[in-house]
């Protein structure tokens, strides 16, 4: 076990520049100067395809760093479960265009797709793969500001009453077929029935559904406010019939402090806001439409889950001030800890974390070494860094592992010790 492996690391983020991205939202956040470009996703964790860098003279990549003592950095546990990788990636999401129409798959499904992909092929020749790991990828958004999405598709009559809502002699007909068969399955065939549509019925199925939300709107319909996020896809894509299935979808609205689990399966697409994202390490997206990257109608249709739903995780609250946000899943779990002048957490140790302030600035104290975070900033805690003492004033969240009990030990108290 060497120094670093006890310490409280820096850890400086990857930042993705896809085209939904914000050009100021999350430099803002970061306290960085924004470069005219995106700035979509800022990663932390150990991904190959944007590993963190932790340290900071010598620094290295967070995947590098956990092969180095994979015991001692992860835990027995972690190690155990997972294998030597971090089984967890921390996001903060800044999104002004809406994403792709995508789903995430499980881990037997992804495990398959990664190994059909490659069978047979030199992997080097594969140039955008569907698959870029072998991980299922759940996932959990904590909303910063307001953050809106359309997540999972609406009950069966649902459905079939926007269809008829909307008119239109396309979209009609698959009316009359969903009528028919008024079940989870008849609302898959639907979908599938959308996605396959081919030449002019494409750009026919989305000139029906402005229409149709036009005509909505002006009667005020209470539908008409949900739809108005699918009219302008329609603007920015007028030949996809994604749009359509954006109809047929759960409006989803998260207040700051409300969270959202997105588990495998699940149809969904964000629209706006900035959220922390939590989910495993996994670059796994699969894209039905409303984007230029590639997009595979037969694997999301093999991947999807018809009848699967988000739902919110409301905190539990071990302690004052300390929210846990727990989605189930072994991968991870996200704390929400608010410091205030004059308190204390004693957090615990034997499983990784990473630890990003999101206000004010707090001081963090191991047995073996301390640092200071300010908004934006963020440390990688070894396993075998032990229990933490944060202080200060401010708000951090904490990502780490699933599999861990609710720390036990969380001990806010009023009296401060910075000598401790």
């Amino acid at each position: 076990m060497t120094a670093n492996t006890v310490a409280l690391l820096p850890l400086d983020g990857r930042v993705q520049h896809y085209a939904w991205g914000s050009c100021d939202a999350l430099p803002g956040f970061l306290g960085r100067q924004p470069d005219g470009q995106p700035w979509a996703e800022w990663w932390l964790g150990a991904h190959p395809n944007g590993p963190s860098t932790v340290g900071a003279v010598p620094a290295t990549t967070l995947d590098l760093f956990v092969q180095r003592d994979p015991r001692a950095i992860l835990g027995p546990e972690v190690l155990e479960t997972f294998g030597s990788r971090l089984p967890f990636l921390l996001k903060v999401l800044a999104v002004a265009q809406p994403l792709s129409l995508q789903v995430h798959p499980t881990a037997t499904q992804a495990a398959a797709g990664y190994a059909a992909e490659r069978a047979g092929v030199d992997p080097g020749s594969l140039t955008d793969p569907l698959y870029a790991d072998e991980w299922a990828k759940p996932e959990m958004l904590l909303a910063l500001t307001r953050f809106d999405a359309f997540a999972g598709l609406r009950p069966p009559a649902d459905v079939l009453a926007r269809l008829e809502a909307l008119g239109g002699q396309l979209l009609g007909g698959l009316a009359a077929h969903l009528r028919a068969d008024l079940t989870v399955d008849g609302v898959a065939r639907l979908v599938e029935s959308l996605l396959r549509l081919t030449g002019p019925d494409r750009e026919r199925a989305v000139d029906e559904t402005r229409a149709g939300v036009s005509v909505l709107a002006e009667e005020r319909a209470p539908e008409s406010t949900d739809l108005g996020v699918s009219a302008a896809l329609a603007d920015q894509y007028p030949d996809d019939p994604a749009v359509v299935v954006t109809v047929l979808m759960n409006h989803v609205v998260l207040e700051p402090g409300e969270a959202m689990a997105v588990p495998a399966g699940l149809l969904h697409c964000y629209t706006g806001g900035l959220a922390v994202e939590i989910q495993s390490t996994s670059d796994n997206t699969l894209r039905a439409g409303l984007t230029r990257k590639r997009v595979d109608v037969d694997e999301v249709l093999r991947i999807i889950d018809a009848a699967a739903q988000p739902h919110l995780v409301w905190p539990t609250e071990p302690a004052p001030c300390l929210e846990v946000f727990d989605p189930g899943v072994p991968d991870f779990t996200l704390d929400r800890i608010c410091v205030h002048q004059g308190g204390r957490f004693l957090l615990g140790g034997g499983t990784p974390a990473i630890v990003m302030a999101m206000d004010g600035t707090l001081h963090l104290r191991t047995a073996q070494s301390h640092a200071d975070l300010r908004r934006g900033e963020a440390l990688f805690v070894p396993a075998a860094a032990g229990p933490m003492t944060v202080t200060g004033m401010g708000e951090a969240v904490r990502a780490r592992p699933g599999l861990a009990e609710h720390d036990a030990n969380a001990e806010p108290t009023t009296s401060v010790d910075e000598e401790a």
